[in-house]
């Protein structure tokens, strides 16, 4: 037997701390590298009843872990939001129906029954401090698993080694928590920083090297290699490290991000046929789009949105990379024509919308990369679409009466849905103007472009909308 509560509890600690340190809707990353190292720590304890608790610890921490995912993409109105929350849910019930529970996995089932019912996002705090609040058993001795050598071998017989946990905790760029997509600036020098987490050391190994794998050409980029000496202590052992990174080229708007991956390596390699599991955040998804030098629409802030957009609609695998390449083309003017109806209050009184539909027109066949490619009134599921680019339906309205806002435009979308499926597509675009009259200040004009799933019952189809902000009020009227 061994003693093995120093080396184990250390992974429930930190777990704990990630699920009640993080805003309601942030961590899932974490939660999936806390998972990883507890589900290590419950191979310390061999065959030992109390490893039944570690492993149901760690597998509620991965269907939390898909919980912050989806709390985080309700809040940001990220597409498709709710896949994540089927994966939660489908882990649980696996989860809950396991016969071999003990009273403490009886008790996890028991707090994440939430799951089976109508679960809101705003419920996620107190699911979270359900699990944080819950008592294990406390487990100080492993009791040593004989099935590797059968029932009776001699003492020389090896014993398999177990796996060397190395989990990604955070990288941060210029000290700011990398985020799934970065964007980054190139031409520039950056600081790329760091955290692991190691949960033991070979013992023939006297370095540990993070080192940058990628199919970028080589040209390109230049990322750091961090290199970690044998530590003393006792494990786990967290490293920090900072270097510095560099992308050599800007980035095409309709190229792919780029994407590089850090691998772990002992050297000298263990002579025991040790495997070392690498877990967390890893992969960094950069995007080399440089708009101040190549600038989309003319609006800095419209510019950031259409990128955030494309790399929503990039997530989404039934959208072709053709679709979102046509939108886009569209986009790129229609964000400019947003900007100048705020800029030079281009709709100044109410317009119905036919005339909404001759200037739209008139400006989008103006554009060079779209000019006659661009098909009025087509046929489609039998109604009559407003306007075509590359199959890519244009849905218009014209509000004269009453203010809008972002929201308020997803009542126009389900129109614009049905004539994308009725061309095959799975996404859409919808222009509205907003010509009443005004008594408030317009809002920035990049929060009028969203993303608007609409359900059709089988799989969402996206409608991009875009609000245009016509009848503006004088700024001196507004003070007075």
């Amino acid at each position: 037997m061994n003693v093995v509560l120093a080396q184990a509890y250390p992974s429930r600690i930190a777990a704990i701390e990630s699920i009640i340190a993080h805003p309601t809707y942030a961590g899932g990353t974490e939660l999936r590298a806390r998972a990883q190292e507890v589900a290590s720590a419950s191979q310390l304890f061999g065959k030992a009843a109390i490893a039944k608790d570690w492993r149901s610890f760690a597998s509620a921490l991965e269907i939390l872990s898909l919980l912050a995912d989806w709390s985080e993409a309700v809040h940001t109105a990220a597409i498709d939001a709710d896949r994540f929350l089927r994966a939660a849910r489908l882990r649980y019930r696996k989860f809950a129906v396991d016969s071999a529970h003990t009273d403490y996995g009886l008790a996890l089932a028991a707090a994440l029954a939430p799951l089976d019912g109508d679960l809101d996002v705003d419920a996620m705090p107190s699911l979270r401090d359900a699990i944080a609040g819950l008592e294990m058993p406390v487990g100080i001795i492993g009791i040593e698993d004989r099935s590797y050598y059968g029932s009776r071998v001699a003492e020389d017989t090896p014993v398999k080694p177990e796996d060397i946990a190395v989990a990604f905790l955070e990288f941060a760029i210029d000290g700011k928590a990398a985020e799934t997509f970065h964007s980054l600036r190139g031409g520039e020098v950056h600081d790329l920083d760091l955290t692991i987490r190691v949960s033991r050391w070979p013992d023939d190994a006297e370095r540990l090297v993070i080192a940058p794998v990628s199919i970028e050409p080589p040209s390109t980029w230049d990322f750091p290699t961090f290199e970690f000496l044998r530590p003393g202590g006792q494990p786990p052992f967290v490293f920090q490290r900072q270097g510095r990174m560099a992308l050599h080229a800007s980035q095409g708007f309709n190229a792919r991000p780029l994407e590089f991956r850090y691998a772990a390596e002992f050297q000298p390699r263990p002579n025991r046929e040790e495997s070392v599991v690498v877990a967390g955040q890893r992969t960094l998804r950069l995007d080399g789009t440089d708009t101040s030098r190549h600038p989309l629409t003319g609006y800095g802030e419209v510019d950031a949105k259409i990128i955030k957009l494309r790399e929503r609609l990039r997530l989404e695998p039934l959208i072709s990379e053709t679709d979102i390449r046509d939108l886009l083309a569209l986009l790129t003017p229609v964000g400019n024509l947003m900007g100048q109806a705020v800029q030079d209050k281009r709709y100044p009184d109410p317009i119905d919308e036919a005339a909404f539909q001759a200037d739209f027109q008139q400006f989008l066949r103006s554009n060079a990369a779209i000019g006659s490619e661009l098909e009025v009134q087509g046929h489609v599921t039998g109604g009559r679409v407003d306007l075509t680019f590359r199959g890519i339906r244009i849905e218009l309205k014209s509000e004269r009466t009453r203010r809008l806002l972002p929201d308020d435009c997803q009542k126009f979308a389900p129109q614009a849905a049905s004539y994308a499926v009725g061309s095959g597509r799975r996404v859409a675009l919808l222009c509205v103007l907003d010509s009443s009259p005004k008594s408030q200040p317009p809002f920035p004009v990049a929060d009028g472009l969203t993303i608007i799933p609409v359900d059709t019952g089988t799989s969402p189809v996206y409608v991009v909308s875009c609000l245009l902000q016509g009848g503006l009020a004088k700024p001196s009227d507004l003070s007075r």
